[in-house]
């Protein structure tokens, strides 16, 4: 009987934490909502840096979306501050590994990634994920798909992973959402950190938005088996 008294005593302590509830923190909070575009951060444990989300209905198809975020070269035509992006390892259409860099203001110093990104594809809902992670030490096992980056003297980041899903809600509706976390290593002040993370998904999804729109990936074709399971991506050259 005691013990089970030590059990309500102590959950209730801890629904009491701040923190802890609902309505903690670590909920998402709408910081912007313009334009259709609506951009929400989260804390993100001890990290300076919040965790980004970014949500627009876009009118397009998700297999010209997915052509768009796909094309590691068109980075720079789309993505906020992306500059200098190139294709490491093609290990199939729907996985490899990339190379890019983020400008920022001056004088910070600009960071660069080497990102591995898988896309998946849920067969009920006909949604599809692009994963995004970092993986800081792929050159060092690959020094021969790397010549290009190899005397970079940019802060390479560590720690960075999020996730566009593209989900269809009407015949050439797509929802967009895009979530990120990113430690950007070395020394930032959190003015400028915050600065970023608002704006990084509002300027992208706009420039995600325009971009669609171009012939190349409005005339792109996801290619499925019977099974709705991803086979390849036609595109026009």
């Amino acid at each position: 009987m005691r013990t089970r008294f030590k059990l309500i005593l102590l959950l209730t302590v801890i629904l009491l934490i701040p923190g802890m509830t609902a309505g903690s923190e670590y909920d998402w909070q709408l910081v912007k909502d313009k334009e259709g575009i609506k951009v929400y951060l989260q804390k993100y444990w001890a990290d300076e840096a919040r965790a980004f989300k970014g949500v627009v209905l876009i009118n397009s198809s998700v297999d010209s979306l997915l052509a768009v975020i796909l094309d590691i070269k068109a980075c720079t035509d789309w993505v906020h501050r992306c500059k200098n992006p190139l294709l490491l390892l093609k290990k199939s259409f729907s996985e490899c590994y990339h190379y890019q860099v983020h400008k920022l203001p001056f004088p910070a110093t600009n960071r660069e990634f080497i990102f591995h990104s898988r896309v998946t594809r849920s067969a009920q809902t006909g949604s599809v994920s692009i994963h995004m992670k970092a993986e800081p030490e792929f050159c060092v096992i690959n020094s021969n798909l790397c010549s290009a980056i190899a005397n970079t003297s940019l802060v390479r980041v560590k720690h960075s992973h999020g996730h566009y899903l593209l989900d269809p809600v009407a015949q050439r509706v797509t929802r967009v959402t895009w979530t990120h976390h990113t430690n950007p290593e070395g020394h930032l002040p959190t003015w400028l950190i915050n600065i970023l993370v608002r704006e990084m998904p509002y300027q992208t999804l706009q420039g995600l938005r325009k971009i669609v729109f171009q012939e190349k990936y409005q005339k792109a074709k996801l290619v499925l088996d019977s099974q709705g399971r991803m086979v390849e991506l036609i595109t026009q050259n």
